[in-house]
């Protein structure tokens, strides 16, 4: 079974997305029947769930009652009536934020990041670098000014190399392994390095994240915390690793800007992977989103062929440039580009068709995760139309009486999508997962184990990830690692965030809880544990990670949530009754640990850990 077949099946699911009923009176009527079939199977579960908790204080503010959307920013929980009211009463001095936070909602927290570092990397590190004065050396192209880096040698050159290929080609394989090696690398050892040539910025590029994954990985730690070492290895947090040749890629980036070709494309993707292990978000953002309008330029004004390698190429960049994007758009409600709208108009990649030999590592993760991708986008959009077509929900502050009334209330008029609409979705989910190869599936009940049923895969044999608080020694200079533990929590993200509405339902609405509702609660709560992306390896080596941003974000939104599930009674009972409560407190401990080592560069982290250290020490 091929990927390409996987994802043809998946097209086909897809479909369904588009046709799924959301027809309220329907709905209503079937949801009734689903009530009173729970109800006679669980003899006074109701009747327990609809008790008390369903009184909110009157101090959320009257003007901020919206119709709620569910899928939104992680941040976004902080709005929810029952959350916003227990940390201002909870006497948290950061939560003094929380009213700001609410009128403002993003602006806010991406200038409180932008507080954190200074606006620019340094500038002043930089290479020796050696002028080339032989005519001969820019015969090729019409570059008169060419030099070479004679603290680079080549056997240093292939060792950045090996490291970028085995780490951030893995995550995002934008260039070709045997071409850059065999053709690119050969011509600037020959040639030198020359001013408005893209490959020599390229090159540079692939150098300075070479030598950020090699120190990310072993190098030492940049602090160490009541004996636990930060997973930020290399350099400082304001001097990464690779800082120097970066600073020389960065000197020429000028000659070589606004030509919207492919090799453009390639360097502000590379650019922008370097700024986001560097923990400089805004500018990974902004690269990125530089990138996509010059691919959006490229795809529109260039007759491509796809079945040629260039076409490949372009089809590699273009989907990197969606999954990138993707992520900052949909989880931080940061604007995004028209590049998405391009979606039927590029193919999949068909990396059997460039003889590359670091192919077979990487394309079913990558394709696997443009698979996903799709998913997550149906998801949102299938519940957010839902949701709008919708009547508002009651006002949930301001109308505490009318609580518990019961006047003809059904158990969809929270605002949020019924759960057959949920359900309907979380199959289509499960078979995305179902329908992977072998080497990447794995269970709910196993959610760090690996099958590696592939004879060719380079996949270990132990687990990738582990909650072990401690460092896991790896020989490996792969990222294999992480790409598992970021397709396996990009999944459980997808299904947290499907069914994090009834989370919402049962903070705000337990009259209209139904039993299917306290279960699709419970899945929820489940999906957001034991993520394998906070746990070692990955952990241990954070600046290896993509869209490390986000992930903060959902850490700090996640905590929030299972805080709640301490001080909400409806919500602990569910929780006691269907989740592990070893695996609440390890993912607390996990998230915690996470906070704290990503708040000495991440300007949200910091003001998180403000909020959360205290709120968790209260007990």
């Amino acid at each position: 079974m091929t990927i390409a077949y996987i994802l043809h099946t998946l097209t086909s699911l897809e479909k369904k997305f588009d046709i799924l009923a959301i027809d309220q009176s329907n709905a209503s009527t079937s949801d009734k029947t689903t009530r009173a079939l729970a109800t006679r199977s669980s003899p006074g579960s109701s009747a327990q769930i609809a008790d008390a908790d369903s009184k909110l204080d009157h101090d959320f503010p009257s003007d901020l009652h919206r119709f709620y959307r569910h899928l939104t920013a992680p941040h976004k929980v902080f709005s929810w009536p029952r959350v916003y009211t227990y940390l201002t009463n909870s006497g948290i001095h950061a939560a003094s934020d929380l009213q700001q936070i609410l009128q403002e909602g993003t602006p806010w927290f991406i200038r409180h990041e932008m507080k954190k570092l200074p606006l620019t990397l340094p500038t002043d590190p930089g290479l020796p670098v050696h002028q080339l004065d032989d005519p001969s050396s820019s015969s090729s192209k019409n570059y008169p000014k060419r030099c070479a880096f004679p603290t680079i040698p080549i056997q240093q050159v292939q060792h950045y190399t090996e490291a970028y290929f085995n780490t951030f080609n893995v995550i995002s394989p934008i260039l070709n392994y045997d071409v850059f090696t065999n053709e690119v690398v050969k011509r600037l050892s020959r040639q030198g390095y020359a001013d408005g040539d893209p490959e020599s910025i390229i090159a540079l590029l692939v150098y300075a994240l070479g030598q950020l994954a090699i120190e990310g990985a072993f190098g030492n730690a940049i602090s160490n915390q009541n004996g636990v070492p930060s997973g930020f290895r290399g350099g400082t947090a304001e001097r990464p690793p690779g800082l120097e040749i970066f600073n020389e890629a960065r000197r020429r980036l000028g000659f070589c800007m606004g030509t919207c070709t492919i090799e453009d494309v390639q360097i502000l993707l590379l650019q922008a992977a370097y700024y986001e292990a560097s923990s400089r978000h805004l500018d990974f953002y902004r690269c990125t989103a530089t990138a996509s309008t010059s691919m959006h330029a490229l795809i529109r004004y260039t007759n491509i062929d796809w079945q040629s390698q260039s076409g490949d190429m372009i089809a590699r960049a273009y989907w990197t440039c969606v999954l990138n994007e993707d992520l900052y758009h949909m989880d931080l409600d940061l604007p995004g580009t028209s590049v998405g709208m391009l979606e039927d108009d590029v193919p999949l990649p068909s990396f059997h068709k460039i003889q590359d030999s670091q192919g077979l590592r990487f394309q079913y993760y990558f394709l696997a995760m443009i698979a996903l991708k799709r998913l997550i986008t149906r998801i949102n959009t299938a519940i957010y139309e839902c949701i709008s077509s919708q009547t508002p929900p009651r006002n949930v502050a301001t109308d505490p009486a009318t609580a518990t009334s019961g006047q003809s209330k059904t158990s969809d008029d929270y605002g949020g999508p019924p759960a057959r609409i949920i359900r309907e979705l979380a199959c289509q989910l499960d078979s995305w997962r179902s329908l992977l190869p072998q080497t990447l599936q794995w269970l709910d009940s196993d959610i760090l184990g690996n099958p590696n049923l592939n004879p060719i895969s380079h996949l270990r044999n132990e687990s990738s990830s582990s909650s072990h608080q401690g460092l896991i020694s790896t020989n490996h200079m792969d990222n294999l690692d992480i790409a598992e533990a970021q397709l396996r929590t990009r999944f459980y993200y997808a299904r947290f965030m499907m069914f994090r509405p009834f989370i919402y339902k049962t903070l705000h609405f337990p009259d209209l809880m139904t039993a299917d509702d306290a279960e699709c609660c419970a899945i929820a709560i489940r999906s957001c544990c034991m993520w394998p992306l906070f746990m070692a390896s990955p952990k241990n080596k954070k600046r290896l990670i993509p869209h490390l941003f986000s992930w903060t974000q959902n850490a700090l939104g996640i905590s929030l949530i299972l805080r709640m599930t301490w001080e909400d009674r409806i919500l602990r009972q569910i929780c006691e009754h269907q989740v592990n409560q070893d695996d609440m407190k390890r993912t607390v401990v996990l998230m915690m640990e996470w906070m704290r080592d990503v708040k000495q560069v991440d300007g949200i982290a910091e003001w998180g850990c403000r909020i959360l250290e205290p709120m968790f020490a209260c007990g």
